[in-house]
Protein backbone atom coordinates (compact mmCIF):
# COMPACT_ATOMS: atom_id res chain seq x y z
CA UNK A 1 0.00 0.00 0.00
CA UNK A 2 1.12 3.56 -0.76
CA UNK A 3 0.15 6.79 1.00
CA UNK A 4 -0.53 9.78 -1.28
CA UNK A 5 -0.16 13.30 0.11
CA UNK A 6 0.16 16.83 -1.21
CA UNK A 7 0.38 20.43 -0.07
CA UNK A 8 1.83 20.06 3.43
CA UNK A 9 3.38 23.54 3.10
CA UNK A 10 5.71 23.17 6.07
CA UNK A 11 2.88 22.78 8.57
CA UNK A 12 3.96 20.94 11.70
CA UNK A 13 0.34 19.95 12.46
CA UNK A 14 -0.15 18.73 8.89
CA UNK A 15 3.06 16.72 9.10
CA UNK A 16 1.92 15.15 12.38
CA UNK A 17 -1.29 14.02 10.65
CA UNK A 18 0.76 12.48 7.83
CA UNK A 19 3.03 10.73 10.33
CA UNK A 20 -0.04 9.31 12.09
CA UNK A 21 -1.23 7.95 8.74
CA UNK A 22 2.20 6.39 8.20
CA UNK A 23 1.95 4.68 11.60
CA UNK A 24 -1.62 3.52 10.88
CA UNK A 25 -1.17 2.21 7.33
CA UNK A 26 2.57 1.36 7.25
CA UNK A 27 2.86 2.22 3.54
CA UNK A 28 5.72 0.90 1.44
CA UNK A 29 6.11 4.40 -0.01
CA UNK A 30 4.78 7.92 0.32
CA UNK A 31 3.83 9.60 -2.93
CA UNK A 32 3.90 13.39 -2.63
CA UNK A 33 2.30 15.55 -5.31
CA UNK A 34 4.35 18.58 -4.29
CA UNK A 35 4.52 21.51 -1.89
CA UNK A 36 6.36 19.38 0.68
CA UNK A 37 7.55 20.17 4.13
CA UNK A 38 11.05 21.35 5.12
CA UNK A 39 10.71 19.69 8.49
CA UNK A 40 13.22 17.20 9.95
CA UNK A 41 10.25 14.85 10.46
CA UNK A 42 9.92 14.64 6.68
CA UNK A 43 13.49 13.46 6.25
CA UNK A 44 12.71 10.39 8.36
CA UNK A 45 10.99 8.84 5.36
CA UNK A 46 13.01 10.26 2.45
CA UNK A 47 14.08 6.75 1.49
CA UNK A 48 10.47 5.79 0.75
CA UNK A 49 9.43 9.17 -0.67
CA UNK A 50 8.32 9.50 -4.30
CA UNK A 51 7.97 13.26 -4.77
CA UNK A 52 7.38 15.85 -7.44
CA UNK A 53 8.03 19.57 -7.16
CA UNK A 54 5.22 21.96 -6.33
CA UNK A 55 5.03 25.68 -6.93
CA UNK A 56 6.10 26.40 -3.32
CA UNK A 57 8.99 23.93 -3.05
CA UNK A 58 11.77 26.50 -2.82
CA UNK A 59 13.11 25.07 0.45
CA UNK A 60 15.12 22.49 -1.50
CA UNK A 61 17.54 25.32 -2.33
CA UNK A 62 18.48 25.48 1.36
CA UNK A 63 18.64 21.78 2.09
CA UNK A 64 21.20 19.25 1.01
CA UNK A 65 18.53 17.55 -1.10
CA UNK A 66 18.12 17.68 -4.88
CA UNK A 67 15.02 19.28 -6.36
CA UNK A 68 12.39 16.68 -7.22
CA UNK A 69 11.23 16.62 -10.85
CA UNK A 70 8.11 18.46 -12.03
CA UNK A 71 6.54 15.11 -12.93
CA UNK A 72 7.15 11.40 -12.56
CA UNK A 73 5.78 8.31 -14.23
CA UNK A 74 6.04 4.80 -12.88
CA UNK A 75 4.23 1.50 -12.66
CA UNK A 76 2.78 0.33 -9.36
CA UNK A 77 0.61 -2.78 -9.06
CA UNK A 78 0.88 -3.15 -12.85
CA UNK A 79 -0.83 0.23 -13.33
CA UNK A 80 0.83 3.19 -15.00
CA UNK A 81 0.87 6.24 -12.74
CA UNK A 82 1.60 9.85 -13.66
CA UNK A 83 2.30 12.30 -10.83
CA UNK A 84 2.56 16.09 -11.02
CA UNK A 85 1.69 18.98 -8.75
CA UNK A 86 -0.95 20.38 -11.08
CA UNK A 87 0.23 23.96 -11.42
CA UNK A 88 2.14 23.41 -14.70
CA UNK A 89 1.04 20.09 -16.16
CA UNK A 90 -2.32 18.38 -16.50
CA UNK A 91 -3.46 14.88 -17.40
CA UNK A 92 -3.40 15.80 -21.11
CA UNK A 93 0.40 16.19 -20.89
CA UNK A 94 0.76 12.44 -20.32
CA UNK A 95 -0.01 9.45 -22.53
CA UNK A 96 -2.64 7.99 -20.21
CA UNK A 97 -4.66 4.94 -21.15
CA UNK A 98 -7.61 3.13 -19.62
CA UNK A 99 -6.72 1.87 -16.14
CA UNK A 100 -3.93 4.42 -15.61
CA UNK A 101 -3.83 6.74 -12.58
CA UNK A 102 -3.22 10.50 -12.63
CA UNK A 103 -2.17 12.04 -9.30
CA UNK A 104 -1.99 15.79 -8.75
CA UNK A 105 -2.29 18.30 -5.92
CA UNK A 106 -2.19 22.12 -5.88
CA UNK A 107 -5.91 22.83 -5.36
CA UNK A 108 -6.02 21.49 -1.77
CA UNK A 109 -9.40 19.98 -2.71
CA UNK A 110 -9.60 16.18 -2.51
CA UNK A 111 -10.81 14.46 -5.67
CA UNK A 112 -11.24 10.84 -6.62
CA UNK A 113 -12.98 9.91 -9.85
CA UNK A 114 -12.80 7.68 -12.88
CA UNK A 115 -13.23 9.49 -16.17
CA UNK A 116 -12.85 7.90 -19.60
CA UNK A 117 -11.28 4.87 -17.93
CA UNK A 118 -8.58 6.91 -16.16
CA UNK A 119 -8.45 7.29 -12.38
CA UNK A 120 -7.91 10.84 -11.12
CA UNK A 121 -6.69 11.44 -7.57
CA UNK A 122 -5.99 14.66 -5.73
CA UNK A 123 -5.29 13.80 -2.08
CA UNK A 124 -6.23 17.28 -0.83
CA UNK A 125 -4.11 18.83 1.91
CA UNK A 126 -3.34 17.89 5.51
CA UNK A 127 -2.51 21.48 6.46
CA UNK A 128 -4.65 23.88 4.43
CA UNK A 129 -7.73 21.92 3.34
CA UNK A 130 -10.23 23.63 1.07
CA UNK A 131 -13.17 21.28 1.48
CA UNK A 132 -15.62 20.24 4.16
CA UNK A 133 -13.68 16.97 4.57
CA UNK A 134 -10.91 18.69 6.51
CA UNK A 135 -7.35 17.33 6.31
CA UNK A 136 -7.10 14.49 3.78
CA UNK A 137 -4.75 12.12 2.00
CA UNK A 138 -5.22 9.06 -0.21
CA UNK A 139 -4.14 5.45 -0.20
CA UNK A 140 -3.36 3.28 -3.21
CA UNK A 141 -3.54 -0.47 -2.90
CA UNK A 142 -3.48 -3.25 -5.48
CA UNK A 143 -7.28 -3.40 -5.77
CA UNK A 144 -8.46 0.15 -4.92
CA UNK A 145 -7.66 3.80 -4.41
CA UNK A 146 -9.29 5.78 -1.59
CA UNK A 147 -9.49 9.24 -0.07
CA UNK A 148 -9.06 9.21 3.69
CA UNK A 149 -9.69 11.64 6.51
CA UNK A 150 -6.47 12.34 8.37
CA UNK A 151 -8.45 13.18 11.49
CA UNK A 152 -9.67 9.63 12.09
CA UNK A 153 -8.23 7.64 9.12
CA UNK A 154 -11.67 6.61 7.85
CA UNK A 155 -12.32 6.19 4.13
CA UNK A 156 -14.22 9.11 2.60
CA UNK A 157 -14.48 7.64 -0.89
CA UNK A 158 -13.01 4.59 -2.60
CA UNK A 159 -12.90 3.24 -6.11
CA UNK A 160 -12.17 -0.43 -6.73
CA UNK A 161 -10.12 -1.41 -9.78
Amino acid sequence: MHLIVSDIHGSYQGMELVMNAVKTFMPESIISAGDQCPDPMYSSFYSSLIAVRGNCDRFYEYMDTPFPPVSREMDIYERHIAITHGDRLSSSDFDLKEGDIFISGHTHVPLLEKKNGIYFCNPGSPSRPRSSYGPTAAILDNDHIALISLMDMHVLKAINF
